[in-house]
């Protein structure tokens, strides 16, 4: 994990233990950063896989092409990823709200998936 990104945007990994109806409890990982918007896109991207097959490739597709415009989201945050800074849109409103670095980014989402590899994984019964 990068230090210096992890301090600079107030990055908090957290297990929680989350305790169902049926008295089944389980491991949520959560994070918390310095901005809103970019912890609600964070908690949504809780699979590695799809952090690997969807979210990756267009973060390295627009950092090699200085014209490059990628479109991705999560359920209630868009976001578009240039070369030089993504965008951070609500869904219920059509206003950027958030900026934020390209190669930060990256490194953000980086540390996620590595922190989401880490035992006890996301949904582990306790």
């Amino acid at each position: 994990m990068n230090l210096s990104i992890i301090n600079k945007y107030k990055i908090s990994f957290q297990n929680q233990i989350i305790e169902w109806d049926t008295k089944d409890k389980e491991i949520s990982k959560t994070i918390i950063t310095n901005n809103s918007y970019l912890s609600t896109f964070l908690i949504d991207w809780d699979s590695i896989s799809e952090i690997n097959e969807l979210l990756i490739p267009g973060i390295d597709e627009a950092l090699g092409n200085p014209n490059a415009e990628i479109d991705n989201g999560s359920a209630t945050i868009n976001i578009i990823i240039k070369n030089d800074v993504v965008i951070f849109y609500d869904n219920h409103s059509p206003s950027s709200v958030y900026r934020l670095p390209t190669l930060d980014f990256k490194e953000v989402i980086l540390s996620w998936r590595e922190f989401l590899a880490t035992p006890p994984l996301n949904g582990s019964k306790v």
